[in-house]
């Protein structure tokens, strides 16, 4: 027997998001990056070990990102970002 693993979306885990994008602007430009980079790869290796099929994998890495920054343009924006 087969199963399908959907996992809950993680470009709605708001608060997660908000977290991320918080500290990432704090951080120099460069720094920032790299701390996403490392966040986007841990996403996708936990999804791959729980056996999350590789289009949906890429799907959610995707739209993680973009919520991300998303909301790191927001904060920097409306003034509510650190010295990025």
């Amino acid at each position: 027997m087969s199963a399908i693993v959907v996992p809950f979306r993680f470009a709605r885990r708001v608060s997660q998001i908000q977290k991320t994008a918080a500290y990432m602007a704090g951080l120099p430009a460069k720094h920032a990056e790299g701390h996403l980079r490392d966040q986007l790869r841990r996403l996708e290796e936990g999804l791959r070990k729980k056996g999350v099929a590789d289009p949906l994998v890429r799907s959610e890495v995707a739209s993680y990102e973009a919520a991300i920054r998303a909301n790191l343009w927001r904060m920097i924006l409306t003034g509510e970002g650190g010295a990025a």
